[in-house]
């Protein structure tokens, strides 16, 4: 049976029931009971995200915070990750 589903929550829960294999981003991975997480080897998939603002209007309090906070996550996904189980 082949299932498709916008949710990244429904594919790990129906894993993690044993009915499902899923490909889910490192963003959206979740730690669903009796599922184990593994990285793609080859060839390895990546993202690029891009943060656009205008350049003649300074950013407001909230959006630097959320900016820097992108760019936090990045540097982190960068640095490596490791499956857990």
């Amino acid at each position: 049976m082949r299932f498709q589903t916008a949710s990244y929550d429904l594919a790990q829960a129906l894993v993690g029931t044993g009915y499902g294999v899923a490909l889910v981003s490192r963003l959206a991975l979740t730690r669903v009971p009796r599922t184990t997480h593994r990285p793609l080897a080859d060839p390895p998939l990546h993202r690029d995200l891009h943060a656009v603002t205008r350049s003649d209007t300074a950013l407001t309090p909230l959006a630097d915070v959320f900016r820097t906070l992108l760019l936090d996550v990045a540097t982190d996904l960068r640095g490596g990750w490791s499956p857990q189980g």
